[in-house]
């Protein structure tokens, strides 16, 4: 199996590089999230073994779209943050595994043969059947097969067109005001907020959406599809 490390310290980073090749693993290091960033477009590993807090950025903004882009990649994040909080939401957006340092190194063997088991384990899917969505940012309509799905507004379609125009990065508050103010009308921070859950819970009411929004923090919002069979296309 493949490992990709990310780990600023350097000291800490050779040592546990060497520990995890002499596990039999196939090993890649690097020490900034920009670097893992470009590791991952030319080649993806088994699993990623990476700190939160990189010398170029945190990973953790990361995590919802790498979950996404990369569905069976292993994540385990090895970091000193210790905040609930962080844990939680590293947890929930895609991590498998969460370790606080100073961790052991047997633990850290522990939890690669716990993940590499789980992840050989894990019963054969074939590939899910294509599913084709259609959102039309005129008529406001999101379709599947030809059948009306939702029906939106002129402003929730202006803010579910540009989430979908942007499927690996967070769109702002920013970026939703200058699309959404016209002819006068103003908004903030909080009527964006109402106006995209309004967005979420109409697609909620749908027994299997193809898609959900995530908040990221401190960046906006990240539109996710339901799964990697999910074929969205925006008409205009």
């Amino acid at each position: 199996m493949k490992v990709l490390i990310v780990e600023s310290d350097l000291d800490w980073r050779n040592t546990l590089s060497a520990h995890v090749g002499e596990l039999g693993y196939e090993i890649s290091v690097c020490s900034a999230l920009g670097q893992a960033k470009d590791i991952l477009k030319s080649r993806q590993p088994d699993i990623l073994l990476s700190d939160i807090g990189l010398p170029d950025g945190s990973l953790l903004p990361e995590l919802a779209s790498l979950r996404q882009n990369f569905p069976s990649m292993g994540i385990i994040i090895l970091t000193a943050a210790t905040r609930s909080e962080e844990r939680v939401r590293c947890m929930s957006d895609g991590a498998d595994y969460y370790l606080v340092k100073p961790v052991k190194l047997e633990e850290v063997s522990a939890t690669l043969t716990a993940l590499a088991r789980r992840m050989k384990t894990a019963p054969h899917q074939s590939s899910p059947q294509s599913e084709k969505w259609a959102f039309n940012r005129r008529s406001g309509r999101l379709s599947s097969n030809g059948s009306v799905a939702l029906q939106f507004t002129d402003k929730e379609s202006i803010a579910l067109a540009a989430l979908l125009q942007s499927p690996n990065y967070p769109v702002s508050h920013t970026q939703l005001f200058d699309l959404l103010r016209s002819g006068g009308e103003e908004y903030d921070a909080h009527r964006i907020d109402a106006l995209i859950y309004r967005v979420r819970q109409k697609l909620r009411s749908l027994e299997e959406a193809p898609m959900q929004i995530r908040n990221i923090y401190g960046e906006g919002f990240l539109m996710l599809r339901r799964s990697s069979a999910v074929d969205i296309v925006l008409e205009s």
